[in-house]
């Protein structure tokens, strides 16, 4: 009877750790009838076990520890002592020898095997330093990112988190400003290359860092001298944030006076004209013109507001785009208000280009007081036209310019001489040159990029920051001077399984599978218990 009652004790221990484990699996320990009864029976059964067996296994305490048993007992503990060393040794050894395992189909837990070989093949150390912001929403992705390139080469990257509010002087020492979410260092003392992200994901890392490591930054130069908004003024029709912006892409702006010039210097990587106020000589006109069709680089920004300034339609002309002499107008939501007509609208359409892509769409630009850009119509061999971005479908080019600059009463409606939309306000053309004498396909090939945007207004201070207007700026300039990033690397996601499955046999599957592993441990346990009882 007392042997029977031991095994109470075994019986009871099963019961009730498979009780809780059903619990933690289940979150709950009232919900389901087969988890109470484990724990119930559990408790019971070790309760018998105690009131039967506790007095007798005092009395017999000094016996046992001088016994046979005590000797298993030692056998047992030195044993478990050994097997606890072995688990330290290799928790020491599995720390200083990090291996990891992605099992997930897309790898959603490791870099792309590009970033890998980015980092495997650097030539001087990465340093990556992330601003703990809080309005960051998912601040354990940027941790895990952090981790993942660390792994990918550690002996070449450091990476650290800062926390803003508890080390607000370090952050202001790194130089970051408004939006930026990361600071990017190649290289070691004086030939230190920087670089500052706004955007923390794998593939704004890596091309970051690849742009880095590719040596002195690409120099860009602002024509200056007719008005155009200052690089250096912190005003609101400035343009300091947009310089601010390209120094943080690795790339260098200096401004060009093309009169005194007469050329485009050699080094450009691509020519900024943005806004003229007063008119252009037509030697710097045509300096422009050359300098793209010879293979350059070139950005203009119109400005509807200043109706006499026709250089940027001139030189946009030169390249088959239209700029309109009109203003687009777009319905906008107001609170309380339902639709209405505006001068300032919100990006809707956009073509697939390198210079939309990221996050473009999800955080549209916007603009105010902006013309319509056209494409030509025709098709010309080695020619690419991109009508990059466009108002909303209900939106119109107004060609009656003196309907809406009338201070006393502007207004505006859609007639038949005006554009309908949606409008376009971007265009970029791609132009591959003739191959030289002697020159095989795509050896020396130079290719032509002239970018052309309907508003100026957009990439000045007091705009610069709204929505994805920043994104937009630095995405034009980048893919214009050449910069755009040669590893494109998508969205990783887990393939997730969704097939309907009834509670009932969600239940049932869990009962069987739980239950039948309990009953095999009983049984062996009863085995073991019979078999010992009977030779002991």
């Amino acid at each position: 009877m007392e042997m029977g009652l031991r095994f109470f004790g075994y019986l009871g221990t099963v019961l009730l750790l498979f009780g809780v484990l059903g619990a933690v699996i289940m979150q709950s320990f009232t919900g389901q009838p087969l988890i109470v009864l484990h724990l119930v029976l559990g408790v019971l059964c070790l309760a018998a076990w105690a009131v039967t067996s506790g007095f007798s296994s005092l009395s017999k305490a000094t016996a046992v520890i001088s016994g046979r048993t005590a000797r298993f007992g030692y056998n047992v503990a030195f044993y478990t002592i050994v097997f606890v060393g072995l688990l330290v040794v290799a928790n020491v050894f599995a720390t200083m020898h990090d291996w990891r395992w992605d099992l997930t189909q897309e790898g959603v837990y490791s870099l792309s095997e590009k970033s890998r070989k980015v980092l495997e093949g650097l030539k001087a150390p990465v340093r990556l330093v992330a601003v703990d912001n809080p309005a960051v929403q998912d601040k354990e992705q940027t941790r895990q990112l952090l981790k993942l390139y660390k792994y990918s080469n550690d002996k070449m990257v450091s990476t650290e988190l800062v926390d803003p509010a508890a080390r607000p002087l370090e952050v202001e020492a790194l130089g970051m400003k408004a939006g930026n979410l990361m600071l990017i260092e190649y290289g070691e003392g004086a030939a230190k290359a920087v670089s500052r992200i706004n955007t923390v994901d794998e593939q704004s890392v890596t091309n970051a860092i690849v742009k880095l490591s590719r040596g002195a930054a690409k120099k860009l130069y602002y024509v200056q001298g007719h008005g155009e908004p200052g690089l250096d003024s912190a005003a609101a029709g400035g343009m300091k944030q947009f310089a601010d912006g390209l120094s943080d892409e690795h790339l260098t702006v200096e401004g060009l006076l093309l009169a005194q010039a007469g050329s485009v210097p050699e080094d450009a990587a691509a020519v900024v004209l943005a806004a003229p106020k007063r008119p252009l000589q037509e030697s710097e006109r045509q300096a422009l013109i050359q300098y793209a069709e010879k293979g350059g680089r070139l950005v203009l920004f119109a400005n509807a507001e200043d109706r006499d300034a026709d250089d940027v339609r001139a030189i946009a002309k030169a390249f088959g785009i239209e700029v309109g002499r009109d203003i687009i107008l777009d319905e906008q939501l107001r609170l309380f208000a339902g639709p209405q007509l505006g001068v300032q609208f919100v990006a809707q359409g956009f073509a697939p280009h390198p210079i939309t892509s990221g996050t473009i769409k999800s955080e549209p630009p916007v603009f105010s007081f902006a013309s319509s850009v056209l494409a030509p119509s025709g098709k010309a061999p080695g020619v690419t036209y991109t009508e990059l971005v466009k108002a909303g479908p209900k939106s119109w080019a107004e060609r009656n310019l003196d309907l809406i600059f009338d201070s006393e009463n502007p207004s505006a409606s859609l007639d038949p001489e005006d554009l309908k939309g949606p409008v376009s306000v971007a265009v970029a053309m791609e132009k591959r040159l003739p191959q030289e004498g002697g020159k095989a396909e795509g050896e020396g090939e130079k290719v032509a990029r002239v970018v052309v945007f309907g508003d100026a207004s957009w990439i000045e201070n007091g705009n610069f920051g709204l929505y994805g207007n920043r994104d937009l700026a630095l995405n034009v300039v980048n893919w214009s001077a050449g910069e755009e990033g040669n590893i494109a690397i998508g969205p990783k996601k887990i393939k997730s399984s969704n097939a309907p499955f009834e509670r009932s046999k969600f239940l049932s599957i869990l009962a069987l599978s739980f239950v039948g592993p309990e009953i095999i441990l009983i049984f062996g346990l009863f085995v073991w218990w019979r078999r010992r009882s009977l030779f002991a």
